[in-house]
């Protein structure tokens, strides 16, 4: 459990680097950068996040067919509203990003029963969850003040 909570906890720094320097640099277009950066890498994380899912689907025994079914459709989505975030300003992609972030967690938090995960697990989930969703919350203000 350590190694995995090591590496979930060392992907938030990304998250929390780019967001500062989205704030915090003087220069705006490193401001710029640091934000598309930031969105780019919630986009990773968030295609990650759905791809559990799918893994999990392969997996897992002895699921309902139909559960087995709604895993893998969720899976695909989380990315599709990723890829579809960088259609709008970057204020509005980083809200939509962390509104994916916090519609993966329900929906992995309402299925961890189902597929017998670990208490440490959800809790690991929630923390990491409610750190990106900081960051792109930062991210979006951030955002605002740019196009200020």
């Amino acid at each position: 459990m350590l190694f995995r909570s090591l590496l979930g906890y060392g992907g938030l720094i990304p998250f929390a680097a780019l967001a500062a320097g989205s704030l915090v640099l003087r220069d705006p277009a490193l401001r710029a950068q640091s934000l598309f950066l930031l969105q780019i890498y919630a986009l990773s994380i968030i295609s990650f996040v759905g791809a559990l899912s799918w893994g999990m689907a392969l997996t897992a025994p002895g699921l309902a067919p139909a559960f087995r079914a709604r895993l893998m459709s969720w899976s695909v989505i989380p990315s599709l509203i990723g890829c579809a975030s960088f259609a709008c300003p970057p204020v509005w992609g980083c809200l939509i990003l962390a509104a994916t972030a916090a519609l993966a967690l329900a929906f992995d938090l309402h299925a961890a029963p189902r597929l017998a995960l670990p208490a440490p697990w959800r809790t690991l989930r929630w923390h990491l969850s409610l750190g990106a969703m900081a960051a792109l919350l930062t991210g979006a203000h951030s955002a605002r003040l740019l196009a200020a």
